[in-house]
């Protein structure tokens, strides 16, 4: 029995040890925060989109005219006192991206922007020690909530919920756990950069590596039980053996249920709608519409003509270039090395780095000049033919 009751303490030990090892906990840091700063709903007031009070929440019932809500309040707060935040929403739709906002007492003019997991209907917990703005006198604290990026178009994002309460406290085990819980288990929605990956994918937050730390902890245990309890090498391999298995099957349903809740997004989207619908339905509808134009007016007056296009963003580009098929488009800024072709057209989407000049017939930007004639225009999309060799 002594055996026994060592053996649960040494695994114990050792799980808390390497947890509170990786988050950076100290011995004394308490298992409770013993102080917390709890801000009310009703104590926000909407800076962008429409709110109401509602009992001791905020009813968000509207989004601003450019499809996002901001909620914010003024506070008196050390950053390095309060590392903690705890938010909890209700009927958040799972269309919209929630981020956190703060200014601080030294710079009041730069606002931080952090983007955080998306709330459900429970409370969530964030450990604000890894982001590095989070430092010095903080003076207000906001919350926004926008389409999410990339993937939900904004006129069908938005839908009412209500903001009940956020929370900040001190580092403690208990605080540092829930935060780990909720970014290792929270719903984070598909990442461009990843689109066949899982797993944790807000970078502002930094969160421990769940598998690496499980199977650090496990074999440490593992180890101490075979001592204690003076295990053969048979039992030793079988139960290693064993405890792979269930680690690889509990850390596969992890992975598992973080894409089933990605793929309830993409449910909420689509479910139900025709093909035209869905293709209607696109995350940045401005620049489809856009684009469809002017590939219709490219199909019609550009056959084999080289098409050349910018962007104020690779996002951007590499859309425009995607809905331009099956145009032969590429991009302007490698045709910067060598003369263009006479009639060659140049495709501008919003690139503010390059300005047409009326009186000369040519456009400038990042040190070069074409002259050019405009032919054709709609919304952020500008063609303009080149009139001779490019100077």
């Amino acid at each position: 029995m002594i055996r026994r009751i060592a053996c649960a303490a040494a695994i114990v030990a050792i799980w808390a040890g390497l947890f509170g090892w990786a988050a950076g906990l100290q011995w004394h840091t308490p298992l409770w925060s013993r102080a917390t700063l709890t801000v009310a709903g009703r104590d926000f007031h909407a800076v962008m989109g429409v709110a109401a009070e509602d009992a001791d929440g905020l009813r968000v019932s509207e989004a601003g005219n450019d499809g996002s809500a901001l909620q914010t309040t003024q506070l008196d707060v050390r950053a390095e006192n309060f590392p903690l935040l705890r938010y909890r929403f209700q009927d958040f739709p799972r269309t919209l991206e929630l981020s956190l906002l703060f200014r601080r007492a030294d710079a009041p003019a730069d606002v931080h922007a952090v983007t955080l997991p998306w709330p459900g209907d429970g409370w969530c917990t964030v450990d604000l020690r890894g982001v590095s703005a989070w430092h010095g006198q903080i003076i207000e604290l906001g919350f926004a909530q926008f389409a999410t990026g990339q993937l939900v178009p904004a006129s069908v994002a938005f839908q009412p919920f209500r903001f009940d309460a956020a929370e900040l406290t001190p580092a403690s085990w208990a605080g540092v756990l829930a935060a780990q819980r909720t970014i290792w288990f929270g719903y984070a929605p598909w990442a461009l950069r990843a689109i066949n990956a899982l797993g944790h994918q807000l970078d502002a937050i930094p969160a421990l590596p769940l598998a690496g730390l499980a199977a650090a902890c496990s074999v440490l245990a593992l180890g101490a039980v075979a001592l204690i309890l003076r295990w053969t090498k048979r039992r030793i391999l079988h139960t290693a053996l064993m405890t792979a298995a269930l680690l690889w099957a509990a850390l596969d349903l992890c992975w598992l249920q973080d894409l089933h809740a990605k793929h309830a997004l993409t449910e909420t989207l689509y479910a139900g709608k025709t093909w035209d619908e869905r293709e209607r339905l696109a995350p940045n509808e401005d620049l489809t519409f856009v684009a469809s134009q002017a590939r219709e007016w490219l199909a019609a007056h550009a056959t084999g003509q080289r098409v050349l296009v910018a962007a104020d963003t690779s996002y951007i580009f590499f859309r425009l270039l995607y809905e331009l098929l099956p145009q032969n488009a590429g991009a302007l800024f490698y045709a910067f090395d060598a003369a263009l072709p006479k009639n060659s057209l140049i495709v501008l989407y919003g690139d503010s780095q390059w300005r047409y000049y009326p009186d000369s017939h040519s456009i400038n930007g990042r040190g070069r000049t074409f002259a050019v004639e405009p032919v054709f225009s709609s919304g952020g999309a500008r063609i303009y033919r080149t009139r001779s060799d490019a100077r």
